[in-house]
């Protein structure tokens, strides 16, 4: 599992981009486990893991790790 933050979010197309620290890995809305708890949203922190993709690698099976949740 990585560690990373959201930098970015496109709520009309769900994708965005987390940050490891280094790269930002493309992510599908619908790979973040937890989502129905939280809004997607940039600086959330999140675990994940990396996939091969359609263009590149991308983040899978994503844990919003905050502990913040949606009012």
């Amino acid at each position: 599992m990585f560690e990373g933050k959201i930098v970015r979010f496109n709520t009309s197309r769900g994708f965005g981009f987390i940050n490891d620290g280094q790269n930002d890995i493309f992510f599908f809305a619908d790979s973040v486990l937890n989502r129905e708890d939280h809004y997607i949203q940039p600086d959330l922190t999140v675990a994940f893991e990396i996939a091969p993709g359609y263009k590149g690698p991308q983040a899978v099976n994503i844990s919003i790790k905050d502990e913040e949740s949606a009012e």
